[in-house]
């Protein structure tokens, strides 16, 4: 753990990602790169140059290349691809279960008067397998179907706060990945990052975020501690 300030005494609202901050994520992102990438190169787009990006980041740059082109091929192959990122994350959704405390952790938040949201780059159909299996409470959740602009653009987060009535500088974003805490950051609030493995805490430090914490069941901690404060 690791406490640059402790900024939680404002905060009334809590927005969560949902894979590897809520629930063990299986999502395969490599092969879902490397389907994607093979896809591109079959409509002529060598996206080797966006290959480090996240997958939906690079589906935009190659819609971009064909719409270049002047031909029907960007619609096409938006189509392939979000038919491709679909067919993985549905397959890791069948999989996925919270992680230990995590149900019991989001409603005792609410009953402590902490407005709950879920933003996820994940698509609505896979959401909605994994919390069939296991259901989390949340008052809005956001997937990326929900929202014209997806995290790390930050108007993401401010429309699941303006569906709860409340603002960035009473919020708190907590996620596992670097684009987590730079969304929170851009709207004043406060961001708490999940390092589950070693390997992104370099990484995650990197984008400073107010709190390091291994399991995100030790957030709420943290937050009665600055109440009592306050």
């Amino acid at each position: 753990e690791r406490m640059v300030q402790p900024p939680f005494a404002d905060v009334r609202a809590i927005l969560f990602d949902l894979d590897g901050t809520l629930v063990e994520s299986n999502i395969d992102f490599e092969e879902m790169k490397r389907r994607v990438l093979a896809l591109a190169q079959s409509y002529g787009v060598d996206a080797s140059p966006w290959a480090a990006w996240p997958t939906l980041e690079i589906i935009q740059r190659v819609m971009a290349a064909l719409e270049r082109r002047v031909s029907d091929g960007a619609a096409d192959f938006a189509s392939f691809a979000n038919q491709t990122i679909i067919a993985v994350e549905m397959d890791a959704a069948a999989r996925a279960a919270p992680f230990a405390g995590v149900s019991e952790m989001l409603r005792a938040l609410d009953a402590q008067g902490f407005a709950v949201g879920i933003v996820t780059r994940n698509c609505r159909a896979a959401v909605r397998r994994t919390l069939a299996q296991a259901p989390l409470w949340s008052r809005v959740l956001l997937t990326r179907d929900d929202v014209v602009h997806v995290k790390p653009d930050p108007r993401h987060l401010s429309a699941a706060l303006d569906a709860m009535g409340m603002t960035g500088q009473r919020a708190l974003m907590c996620g596992d990945h670097p684009m987590d805490i730079a969304a929170g950051r851009a709207i004043g609030a406060v961001t708490v990052g999940i390092v589950r493995h070693a390997e992104v805490h370099a990484a995650l430090a990197q984008a400073r975020p107010d709190l390091l914490l291994e399991r995100v069941t030790d957030l709420p901690r943290y937050l009665v501690a600055s109440r009592r404060t306050a």
